[in-house]
């Protein structure tokens, strides 16, 4: 499901983890504690006393004589054999007491922190069904809630559909049991939002009430004169960013139950903190998405809402960011699935005529030529999408097998000639190939270096109206086409890798790639220096 930077057209996902978006359910898990079994090696039964030789003599006073040395020393023995047999046996009895305290009371505490720390997960993609992706917190649509469905110039985040929803009919999902319990906990709320809203009244996203007037036992998120607002009840956080109409974000909402901290985000960025800030403690009550009880009224959401998401843990800001920016991420990996989005809105792709080989990290997809291609459908903000000018950055490692000029990148709005752009690709004239080149919208053009045949080489495109288009390759920074936009065609995009269709183009030409690409990230955001190094380091 794609989710555009700042402004998002529908459906992050799966992180994660995966998200994991419905797509990215893998991220679901519960934490296992393991305690070894502790062995105490039996301690080896003490040796019998050697045995005593009397010598021959001559008289009896002398066998006499050594007769009663003998005895005395045997008696002495038997003596210490006693005494160090009931010291051996204190011992043996202290060690395997305390074996066994010890093994009780890391039992006690293994236990005791898989209770603290076990995370639940649930997650309504909400493509039409009522389902939580685990088969746990099942819901049901209230006064004829419904759902929409994606079509090419619909609002889109995602694979499927979302929720739709009327305030005006009172119109909610709700899920009534199990009790989904969040008291005294850590946990991170997250969701794609595409409100129809004005300023005179509430809209209710989110709510668990046990008492609408008591501190701290009733949970809402609600959209409040164009801004989020956040409260337990007389525990309140209110947002700074001013939502528009008709316009998708991502939103999350992330208590610390450690720190006492309440945080908001909108697409991916912090808007608003909240420190000292007491813990939930609602201890019943269902779950409304779309409604929420302020005090005596409740609050109804008017417009969609997708990818649903409560995880019992305080998700960290660099988590969110990818959650609300990562628009794809594709590892052709086989464990994960060949043509499997990993990234958290579950974009997966189709492949025609390639193969899978050994790659950069695990498995590549092979490329070769004019009629070996992948593609994926659902993105906003990768060259002239439907988000006019909004950021967008491409990363990939590439291991070409020819130096033959081609297309590398493509986006389209149809998969048909002339309906596409190329974006990345090889350049070749006066005999020079295998030179990387970007081109934008309108043509402007980054003439990177020769890439090397049979060599992994890591590339970076980020785009911003302001920077215009940066080429970044193994990491290094490399040039730039300065300030430009690209146009906006109000169309959902394919993203496209090696040649698919003909395009529109004065540089980069219309032919197949052939060799390896792997580990392909898609962000709906400019990535920094930083992040550009760190994707070519892995």
């Amino acid at each position: 499901m794609s989710k555009a930077g700042i402004v998002h057209h529908k459906k992050y996902v799966p992180t994660p983890v995966s998200h994991q978006n419905v797509h990215h359910s893998a991220s679901s898990n519960e934490n296992s504690y393991t305690i070894s079994n502790t062995s105490v090696s039996p301690i080896m039964s003490e040796s019998p006393p050697p045995r005593i030789e009397q010598k021959s003599t001559t008289t009896n006073k002398y066998r006499k004589s050594n007769l009663k040395s003998t005895s005395n020393t045997t008696k002495w023995s038997t003596t210490k054999k006693v005494i160090v047999g009931i010291v051996i046996a204190v011992i043996v009895i202290a060690v395997i007491a305390t074996v066994i305290a010890l093994a009780v009371v890391l039992s006690r505490k293994s236990d005791t922190t898989a209770t603290t720390t076990s995370v639940t997960i649930a997650y309504w993609s909400l493509d039409s069904v009522t389902t939580d992706l685990y088969n746990v917190y099942n819901g049901t649509l209230v006064n004829s809630a419904s759902y929409f469905t994606n079509t090419t110039n619909q609002p889109y985040v995602g694979n499927g559909g979302g929720l739709s929803l009327t305030s005006s009919s009172s119109q909610y999902f709700s899920v009534s049991s199990p009790f989904l319990d969040l008291t005294y906990k850590s946990f991170t709320i997250e969701a794609w939002i595409y409100p129809s809203i004005s300023s005179s009244v509430d809209y209710g996203i989110f709510g668990q009430c046990q008492c609408s007037s008591c501190s701290n036992q009733c949970l809402y998120i609600i959209i409040r004169s164009y801004r989020l607002y956040v409260s337990f009840m007389s525990n309140d956080l209110s947002g700074n960013a001013t939502l528009t109409s008709n316009t998708w974000y991502h939103i999350a909402f992330v208590y610390n139950n450690d720190t006492k901290q309440q945080r908001l985000f909108v697409n991916g960025y912090r808007d608003a903190t909240k420190t000292d800030a007491s813990p939930y403690q609602g201890t019943n009550g269902s779950i409304w998405i779309g409604a929420s009880r302020v005090y005596l009224t409740t609050s109804y959401y008017n417009g969609y809402i997708d990818n649903f998401k409560i995880t019992t843990r305080a998700k960290s800001s660099t988590e969110i960011l990818n959650a609300a920016t990562l628009t794809a991420y594709f590892s052709f990996d086989v464990s994960s699935g060949i043509t499997y989005d990993s990234g958290p809105l579950g974009l997966n792709g189709t492949s025609v005529n390639t193969a899978t080989l050994s790659g950069h990290l695990n498995e590549a997809m092979r490329f070769s030529g004019s009629s070996s291609y992948f593609y994926a459908y659902g993105f906003y903000q990768i060259g002239y999408g439907v988000s006019y000018a909004q950021p967008f950055s491409v990363s990939l490692w590439i291991n070409p097998s020819s130096a033959s000029a081609c297309t590398i990148v493509q986006t389209a709005y149809t998969l048909s000639t002339y309906t596409c752009h190329n974006l990345l690709g090889f350049y070749s004239t006066l005999g020079l190939t295998a030179q990387i080149i970007v081109q934008g919208w309108a043509w402007p053009v980054i003439y990177g270096p020769f890439a090397t045949l049979n060599t992994w080489t890591h590339i970076s495109v980020t785009y911003s109206q302001t920077n215009g288009l940066r080429l970044y390759v193994n990491g290094v920074y490399y040039g730039t086409t300065g300030t430009f936009s690209f146009s906006n065609t109000n169309r959902i995009m394919y993203f496209q890798l090696g040649y698919v269709n003909i395009c529109s183009s004065n540089y980069i030409t219309s032919a197949g790639y052939q060799g390896l690409i792997d580990e392909v990230y898609v962000h709906s955001r400019e990535i920094s220096q930083s992040e550009v190094t760190t994707l070519a380091s892995l």
